[in-house]
């Protein structure tokens, strides 16, 4: 698979430990764990601009997320996600961002660099939806950078890579690919960058995603689902410690 397209933005991105998480992260859809999430080398992002990818983006279940190498909880939420009426492969993004009591509007957007097919359907568990008339499957890659309002405490700019999973069915509709939802290894719209603080030039850490969150395996230590190591709950984690 190449990775020149999406390489070629990393460049402009802040620091070397997103890149290096960047590249890494690209390295696990390019050499995958299992022989079913194998992806076809070609991207097919103009087979698949005619559709909208929105109702991919907008999560189905809470953005779980932390920032910084202490693992402090970060809340993303949002509120609007738009397929921009002037470029197919952009998506326009409102939302909201918590660390602690600090909340932060956000505006940005989304480019999608490219999409994959994997080379084979996979059905889930005892391939229960062998039958449901999948036509595709495959993960987008795309870009993001949401400016937080200025005027705002502890505001800064997020930007990175993210990748989500998706699925066409018999109808021809595109959906969030959640067949392997009740299976250890579910996750979707995973982000990987950073966060800088206006007036900084480098930045810190900043990761979130459904299910689980990118390099996050010193705070996760959950089997079935995401549970915070207990070191970590005085980082805003309590609510979702299960002892």
């Amino acid at each position: 698979m190449s990775r020149s397209i999406l390489l070629a933005g990393l460049l402009l991105l802040s620091t070397a430990t997103f890149a290096d998480q960047a590249n890494e992260w690209l390295r696990t859809l390019e050499n995958p764990k299992y022989p079913s999430q194998r992806l076809r080398s070609g991207n097919e992002l103009l087979k698949y601009s005619n559709y909208d990818f929105s109702t991919l983006l907008v999560p189905r279940t809470p953005f779980l997320g932390y920032i910084d190498n202490d693992y402090r909880r970060l809340n993303i939420y949002f509120t609007s996600v738009s397929k921009s009426p002037k470029d197919v492969n952009l998506y326009l993004v409102s939302g909201i961002s918590l660390v602690g009591k600090n909340k932060c509007e956000s505006r940005g957007s989304i480019r999608i660099e490219q999409v994959k097919e994997y080379e084979t359907l996979h059905y889930g568990v005892d391939d229960t939806y062998k039958d449901a008339g999948i036509k595709a499957q495959g993960v987008l890659i795309g870009r993001y950078r949401f400016e937080e309002v200025q005027d705002q405490k502890h505001s800064g700019v997020f930007e990175g890579i993210m990748t989500s999973f998706w699925a066409v069915d018999r109808n021809g509709i595109i959906h969030p690919d959640r067949i392997e939802l009740f299976s250890d290894n579910y996750r979707n719209n995973q982000y990987v960058g950073t966060w800088t603080e206006y007036g900084k030039s480098s930045g810190i850490v900043a990761n979130w995603g459904e299910a689980r969150i990118p390099f996050s395996s010193k705070l996760d230590i959950g089997a079935g689902e995401f549970g915070p190591d207990p070191k970590y709950l005085e980082k805003g984690w309590g609510e979702l410690y299960l002892p």
